[in-house]
């Protein structure tokens, strides 16, 4: 029996990229004496509304991976991942309880999402099935053309930046996913998109931002230590 097994709402942490832009398995670099990934799984099982968390690592880390998260105060599992974002959501899918009915999927390279937007992600879903959160585009944004020249601009009043946790009901995330084949869709309300299920969007957080580069994981690093938690 899974120790998930009482759990209706469940977290997914994506954790199984091999950071090549920021220099290596980011997800385990420590602040504090706990890696980002420990960070940001705190952060999602400080939402009372979460009873469990699935964390997707790669293959040669679960144990590890297992040994760090022990003594988390709520019950979770420890599965590989796959060689893309999109197969390591579906392994994640795959370990859910029969009782799960809510699903978040979240980015362990995304430390500092809120409890406040843990919470607004998960209350949209339940109304309408799929919710993702979304900061507005500040900069003029571009479509490029042939050779790297401009082709037009695009109007930022209709644009935003995608973040996670997303959050879906189990029904609409497992059929999305079962009616394709591909994995290269780059986050999961692609996938629930494409298959024709409506998306709500609700306000991100500035401070919510991915450690993509070495400069934005030493920054992480820096607040991470500074504050000692998650939360401030």
């Amino acid at each position: 029996m899974s120790v998930l097994n009482r759990c209706t709402t469940v977290a997914i942490l994506l954790a199984g990229g091999e950071g090549v832009r920021s220099g290596g398995r980011k997800q385990f670099r420590k602040a504090g004496g706990r890696s980002i990934m420990r960070h940001a799984a705190e952060g999602l099982l400080s939402v009372r509304e979460i009873g469990g968390l699935v964390v997707v690592v790669p293959a040669d880390a679960v144990d590890a991976s297992r040994r760090e998260l022990s003594d988390l105060h709520r019950p979770f599992e420890v599965v590989a991942g796959g060689d893309t974002r999109n197969l390591s959501s579906r392994n994640g899918l795959a370990v859910l309880p029969d009782r799960c009915r809510w699903v978040l999927i979240h980015d362990a390279a995304r430390p500092f999402a809120s409890a406040t937007l843990v919470r607004r992600v998960l209350a949209a879903a339940k109304k309408l099935g799929a919710s993702i959160p979304a900061v507005p585009v500040r900069d003029s944004t571009i479509e490029l053309g042939a050779g790297g020249t401009l082709k037009r601009y695009l109007p930022r009043e209709h644009l935003g930046a995608v973040q996670t946790p997303q959050a879906f009901s189990r029904e609409c995330i497992e059929e999305a996913f079962a009616g394709t084949r591909r994995v290269d869709f780059t986050d999961d309300a692609g996938v629930v998109l494409r298959a024709g299920h409506e998306v709500a969007v609700v306000d991100g957080e500035a401070t919510n931002l991915k450690i993509t580069s070495p400069e934005e994981l030493s920054d992480a690093l820096r607040t991470l230590r500074r504050t000692g938690q998650l939360r401030g």
